[in-house]
């Protein structure tokens, strides 16, 4: 196992994609999850629910858990498979954001996991690009992506 990590800039402002990364309604929108299924207790101990919808049409119920949460700019969870990813956030110039996901796994796994974090922050730009709506709910383009 190894230290490793991925890092990309977002556009858009930190406090803007902490909320996507903590508002269930927005992290419904680049999990992508079933509406009204992401249960997040964002803290210190606390947990994430969510249930996707496999292309077989199967409904697959996800779980983490936090192991630490700094508002604005560091989440440590767990991803499923149990995975613990600390999510860093950076305040970058012109208004965007330096985005680091940090993993210890097997140097074998490092090409995959980059290709998922940049699937996952291509969905998660995807949200940002939408209205700022606290409770807001993403349009279906936004889910299917």
């Amino acid at each position: 196992m190894s230290d490793f990590t991925v890092t990309r800039t977002l556009k858009a402002p930190r406090e803007r994609v902490w909320q996507a990364l903590t508002q269930p309604h927005q992290f419904e929108g680049w999990l992508p999850a079933k509406p009204g299924t992401a249960v997040l207790d964002v803290r210190t101990g606390g947990s994430w629910q969510a249930t996707v919808i496999s292309s077989d049409g199967d409904e697959i119920a996800l779980t983490g858990r936090y192991d630490e949460v700094s508002e604005p700019d560091r989440l440590v969870m767990t991803v499923p498979g149990d995975v613990v990813t600390a999510i860093t956030l950076a305040s970058a110039p012109d208004d965007t954001t330096q985005i680091a996901y940090a993993f210890d796994i097997d140097e074998s796994m490092h090409t995959m996991v980059t290709e998922s974090v940049d699937d996952v922050l291509g969905r998660v730009s995807t949200v940002l690009a939408g209205p700022a709506v606290p409770g807001r709910t993403m349009s279906r383009e936004v889910m299917e992506n």
